[in-house]
């Protein structure tokens, strides 16, 4: 496949992983809590819950995409010769922390996983796991690492 296709496959998973958290952190939280309410109403919950689960699915192709795509970009890079510079070194620190990021939507969707089907006897606790500190701040983290992500990269194509 040539490069300049898997390029643009690669900045096609970027905008829509990187504009999907910015979604559902800058439209769908907010606009879940009318007024000054800390809860939404179950309505909202049930539509909450059905964009997660859809965005869910979108998340880790997208993610996978991009872990495909790039490791195609990186080996079409001149290989180890390029890994040895400052480029290389700037690469690594946008890999690690692209490391972190993929543990964090790990953590997020296994094992927290706010939007998932839970028990009956648990449906309760919904809304407040869905407005748990933990759940966003998680999503915060995975937002913010993002755009560090993006950011090296910028930096990356100046080199």
């Amino acid at each position: 496949m040539p490069a300049y296709v898997v390029t643009w496959i690669h900045l096609l998973a970027v905008i829509t992983f990187i504009g999907g958290w910015m979604f559902v952190q800058l439209v769908v939280r907010p606009s879940l809590t009318e007024g000054k309410a800390k809860v939404p109403a179950k309505e909202a919950l049930e539509m909450a819950g059905k964009i997660g689960q859809r965005f869910k699915t979108v998340g880790w192709v997208s993610l996978m995409v991009l872990i495909f795509t790039g490791a195609s970009q990186l080996l079409d890079e001149s290989g180890s010769a390029r890994i040895e510079t400052s480029w290389g070194l700037i690469m690594m620190l946008k890999l690690f922390v692209f490391a972190i990021v993929g543990g964090l939507i790990f953590v997020h969707d296994l094992i927290i996983d706010p939007y998932g089907e839970i028990g009956k006897s648990q449906r309760a606790d919904r809304p407040q796991l869905l407005f748990t500190g933990k759940v966003v701040w998680v999503q915060r983290a995975i937002v913010l690492l993002s755009l560090v992500v993006l950011g090296i990269a910028v930096y990356l194509t100046s080199l």
